[in-house]
């Protein structure tokens, strides 16, 4: 497991401390609708990205001794209505990812990615007031499985991607083994050239 940086080991440590510790929330309710709040007065940047002053609460974790799957309550100020017209637009949001991440205002370049937790939306309500999301662990029928598919002539990654490296003039590719060919690429080519193409196997 990866250790915290010394710097937030001793602020951590520290009985008082002037510089707080800020929870920031990372909503990503799909693909193109993504929202960055921070738990402060004024807005936060952290790891190149802005993270805007907005009321939020987080409720502790409730457990039972029924055996449920522990869930948080994120309870979002809804008085402005920004949030509330996604929410109507994506059906509540369920199955969103929301990541909440603690760091400390006075070490915002450090990496704090071990206080960093991610959730799945289970459930959405709201009044004038908040927006609640119950945020629960990510439900692992919406992985996809298996987690790669394994065919003879089509390449995997993406286009000028870090895995591609592709940097020529080409302004596309179909991802076959011929474009890769014809882009001089073929030693990046993400496919896998040792597999008959006749049938399929999933293993």
């Amino acid at each position: 497991m990866k250790s915290l940086p010394a710097v937030l080991v001793r602020e951590k440590n520290k009985l008082a401390t002037p510089d707080p510790w800020i929870v920031l929330l990372d909503i990503e309710l799909d693909a193109t609708h993504k929202l960055y709040f921070c738990s402060n007065n004024q807005n936060v940047t952290w790891s190149g990205r802005v993270y805007t002053a907005f009321p939020f609460l987080l409720e502790p974790t409730e457990e039972n001794s029924k055996g449920e799957i522990p869930s948080v309550s994120l309870k979002v100020a809804n008085v402005t209505q920004v949030i509330h017209a996604y929410l109507e637009q994506l059906d509540g949001a369920v199955g969103a990812t929301v990541t909440i991440r603690v760091v400390n205002a006075g070490y915002l370049s450090e990496d704090a990615s071990e206080l960093d937790m991610t959730f799945t939306v289970v459930s959405t309500s709201a009044d004038a007031e908040w927006i609640v999301f119950t945020l629960g662990a990510p439900n692992p029928l919406r992985r996809r499985f298996p987690p790669f598919r394994f065919i003879a002539k089509h390449c995997h990654w993406e286009f000028k991607g870090h895995e591609c490296g592709y940097s020529g003039a080409f302004a596309d590719c179909d991802r076959s083994f011929e474009n890769c060919e014809e882009r001089s690429n073929t030693r990046r080519f993400g496919g896998y050239r040792g597999l008959s193409e006749k049938g399929w196997r999933v293993a």
